[in-house]
């Protein structure tokens, strides 16, 4: 059977995204599994899931992105899984290109399509708290298929068995950096990673909840956790003490006195850092 026949399973964590969510499902083709993992119990959700013939998954708590990701996949029916951000949408032949590519690069473990934001300008993810500035790719963005080094989050794209072979996401991580971290051993254990030109998708950037103070708060807590966390994992030196700095930096940028939302997200991210520095168990 030509993998063009075959279906794929679209899982997308949710947190009070109702209405990205809503503009991105009458994107997706209505002959694909779209799984909605919400971990933030939105009645609203609700409604537009039964309304798209959606798989809904509601967790009692919030459980972070990476562990709604891997919840997703759990209940998902189909051999092939792109994990998406609700922030996105998609253009008609985005799975179709994803799935020649597939028999296209055999060898690769996983995939990006080409990411456009709102501007209409190409988002590519060219580096890595990960990895080193050598490996970090050049600045151009590419016109046509490429390997690359790191997967960009939006939209990863994978066979089932390799999502298997790699066990998901690290449930470890709440928000960010796991992209990064997947990334890394997709390429370690199984293989390349690649970013399809063809297959393309709009990022609507920020956009998957609320821009709120309170929203702000969350995200810059958990960058600030997880960056300290993955670099610890993937055993990059000196990351304590370069991320102590980093965030003492950011508290005294001039954006501290202009905007309230960067306000306190880099007070909440400079709280993540020193938490995960000095408190967690995972970094004594």
């Amino acid at each position: 059977m030509s993998l063009l026949n075959q279906e794929i399973s679209i899982i997308i964590p949710c947190f009070h995204s109702s209405e990205a969510i809503k503009n991105l499902l009458v994107t997706i083709p209505k002959k694909h599994e779209v799984v909605l993992v919400d971990n933030s119990q939105d009645e609203d959700l609700e409604k537009i899931a039964n309304s798209f013939n959606c798989n809904l998954v509601v967790n009692k708590e919030n459980l972070g992105c990476p562990t709604a990701w891997n919840i997703g996949a759990q209940n998902a029916s189909n051999d092939f899984f792109l994990f998406s951000n609700p922030d996105t949408l998609f253009f008609s032949n985005t799975a179709e290109k994803l799935l020649e590519a597939v028999d296209k690069y055999p060898l690769a473990s996983a995939f990006n399509p080409k990411i456009i934001n709102q501007k209409k300008k190409q988002h590519f993810k060219r580096r890595s708290v990960l990895i080193p500035r050598s490996e970090w790719m050049p600045r151009r963005y590419p016109k046509a298929d490429k390997e690359v080094n790191v997967l960009h989050g939006s939209a990863i794209f994978m066979k089932r068995e390799t999502f298997q072979k790699i066990n998901g996401f690290d449930n470890n991580i709440f928000l960010y950096h796991d992209d990064d971290d997947a990334s890394l051993r997709l390429r370690k254990y199984v293989g390349p990673l690649m970013y399809i030109n063809n297959s393309k998708i709009v990022h609507l950037e920020g956009r998957s909840s609320s821009r709120n103070n309170e929203i702000a708060a969350i995200k810059g807590y958990h960058m600030g956790r997880s960056r300290v966390y993955i670099q610890g994992k993937h055993e990059i030196k000196g990351h304590k003490i370069k991320n102590f700095i980093f965030a003492i930096f950011q508290l005294f940028s001039l954006e501290m006195l202009f905007s309230s939302r960067k306000r306190t997200k880099y007070i909440y991210f400079a709280k993540g850092v020193f938490e995960e520095i000095f408190l967690s168990k995972k970094n004594k």
